[in-house]
């Protein structure tokens, strides 16, 4: 890209560096396809896929840049941007940085996560988030750390010198920086369907999704962004260097344009089909064989390391003396997982982990972290040996040498198999006032756990089981007389079913027992109002209503029940002296039978 105004001396001129684009695999499908643009993925990601992600390799002749840290052993990474003797790699989201000490794209935010893209320019660097959001770093003078909300949401990102950019989500593109002034820096008028920018020394290129590409810089070096016209509708992929561009098209051929232009291709790369390519002091380019070519440049450049020979290289990035590849290495890209019920009698079925680079695949099912014995298919039948243990499955994948092991989540402890319960219930005939007792038998006598007894939703009672057997004790009042339709229930464990049984249930009136004795101690006829006590029991609830007294059919008294069943009747003048015998009725109530008792008295005559 420019950085100035004026044609700056060649040692000044640190080309921004555009970054690893798309797995060899997946830009071959889309590119070679005739008509192909519009299906080409938006490069708002420029990570490689899951499954091409790896290790970095690098060479050239800054020693800082090609030492890979220790810090990325181990680590699957997704994407490397390369810029001036300084390298950036995205692993699980964050960004790990290296290169000459002093560089400013060394310090990169400490909290920065969830990244996709990464830029590196000459003295700054940005990476997009997932959520569209750009974070920048490096020189304060350059203004690039200032982002301007008007650049997100953004699906990629790209730095300069002194000058970055994003390609919004609407295909719009977006520039910030101290550079963004200079009259032949500005964006071309209705510049719109990018999927990528590319900013070199002097000049920027942006990629439309139809295959056109846009070029605009310093007037003076119009080569490097000038595109030829039978290009134009053909391009997949753009590159911008140190005065100079590569295009590739969608014949898997690259045009180099600006000062290394005139650069001659290896002689390899005729029949090969590149997918892709990146340019700054020298042209890198990935073929879909997997094959890196590297030239234009110095001879450590240009000298590709014999360790890429054969190796399964998924992207390339060039810096400014050194060059880097992403080597797709043995990692899982997914876990297997499980599918079934956790229960004995259940067959538990593995879904298959996947891996990187189509390795071969061995299964081990494990109880407790532990292998199980002859387990090694995709299904495992759960026996009485698996109860209470969690089953996982794990899937060695080896390829050469290299081996790694991923292991699925642990099912729920293994429940034993659910047996079908069976009860009966029967209930004797009671009086109201009597608790009635529901008895259940239960199959299997093993089974565990409790019954309980419910007339509609009301529960009446709840009992537990032991050895098949249980006695439901109901409250003495909480069914009235009359017949009773009960639901006797079980409600099952961890190995039996529930189960159900209806119960006809009688509920007789309580009996009653009446005691009386008289109150008034001389009973004088035609004079006397005689007194006399009542008293009414009935088992288990009290009894309430009324007492009436007879001499023979005629009514002689009547009083109704306190609330302790007693009562004091209050006769009217008995006519006739002499002995007589009273009948004491007791009327009965809705819980309680009718009662009568007799009781002989002596009325004198004065």
């Amino acid at each position: 890209m420019k950085m100035h105004d004026t044609h700056p001396p060649m040692k000044e001129r640190f080309p921004m560096k555009t970054l690893v684009r798309r797995s060899a695999a997946g830009l071959a499908a889309s590119a070679l396809v005739a008509g192909a643009f519009a299906a080409l993925p938006p490069a708002a990601n420029a990570a490689v896929p899951p499954e091409k992600a790896g290790k970095v390799a690098a060479w050239g002749s800054s020693a800082e840049s090609i030492a890979i840290p220790a810090s990325l052993d181990g680590k699957t990474v997704t994407e490397v941007a390369a810029g001036n003797n300084v390298n950036l790699a995205v692993a699980g989201g964050t960004v790990t940085a290296w290169g000459v000490l002093g560089q400013a794209p060394l310090l990169v935010p400490e909290d920065l996560s969830d990244v996709v893209d990464v830029a590196v320019g000459t003295s700054n660097a940005a990476a997009l988030k997932s959520d569209g959001s750009i974070v920048a770093w490096g020189a304060d003078l350059s203004g690039i750390n200032t982002v301007p909300a008007e650049a997100t949401p953004a699906k990629f990102v790209e730095v300069g010198g002194t000058l970055a950019f994003s390609v919004r989500t609407d295909g719009t593109v977006k520039s910030w920086g101290s550079g963004a002034a200079t009259p032949s820096n500005a964006i071309p008028d209705g510049l719109a369907d990018v999927t990528q920018v590319a900013a070199g020394s002097i000049h920027q290129l942006a990629l439309k999704s139809d295959g056109h590409v846009v070029g605009w810089g310093n007037p003076a070096l119009p080569a490097a962004y000038t595109i030829p016209d039978a290009l134009q509708g053909h391009v997949t992929h753009i590159a911008a260097g140190n005065l100079n561009s590569a295009l590739l098209t969608d014949d898997g051929k690259v045009t180099v344009l600006g000062t290394l232009a005139a650069a001659p291709q290896p002689a390899g790369l005729a029949d090969e089909t590149v997918v892709d390519v990146d340019v700054t002091s020298s042209v890198v380019a990935l073929t879909a064989s997997g094959k890196v070519y590297s030239w234009g440049g110095a001879a450590a450049l240009n000298e590709v390391p014999a360790s890429l020979d054969g190796a399964p290289v998924s992207a390339i990035a060039a810096g400014t003396a050194h060059n880097v590849a992403l080597v797709t290495t043995l990692h899982a890209v997914a876990d297997p997982t499980i599918s079934g019920t956790a229960k004995v009698g259940q067959t538990l079925t593995a879904a298959p982990g996947t891996f990187s680079l189509d390795p071969a695949v061995e299964t081990q099912w494990l109880a407790n972290g532990a292998p199980i014995a002859g387990a090694t298919g995709t299904t495992l039948a759960l026996t009485t040996a698996h109860v209470g243990k969690r089953i996982s499955v794990s899937q060695t994948a080896t390829k050469g040498a290299d081996s790694v092991t991923a292991t699925s989540a642990q099912t729920a402890a293994v429940v034993p198999a659910t047996v079908s319960s069976r009860l009966t219930a029967s209930a004797a005939t009671v009086r109201y006032g009597t608790a009635p007792q529901v008895r259940v038998n239960l199959a299997p006598r093993n089974a565990t756990g409790s019954v309980e007894v419910r007339k509609g939703s009301v529960l009446l009672g709840r009992a537990s089981v032991s050895a098949g057997r249980a006695t439901v004790v109901l409250s003495r009042t909480a069914l009235g007389p009359g017949h009773h339709l009960l639901s006797v229930r079980y409600i099952g464990d961890a190995t039996t079913t529930p189960s159900t049984f209806a119960l006809r249930l009688n509920v007789a009136k309580a009996n009653a027992n009446v005691s009386a004795k008289v109150k008034t101690k001389r009973i004088v006829a035609k004079k006397t109002k005689a007194k006399i006590a009542v008293t009414v029991r009935a088992t288990g609830v009290r009894a309430v209503g009324t007492v009436v007294v007879y001499q023979g059919k005629k009514k002689v008294g009547t009083a109704r029940l306190k609330s302790n069943g007693t009562a004091v009747v209050t006769l009217k003048k008995l006519t006739k002296a002499g002995k007589t015998k009273l009948t004491i009725r007791y009327l009965g109530s809705s819980t309680v039978n009718k009662a009568t008792k007799t009781l002989k008295i002596t009325i004198r005559k004065r």
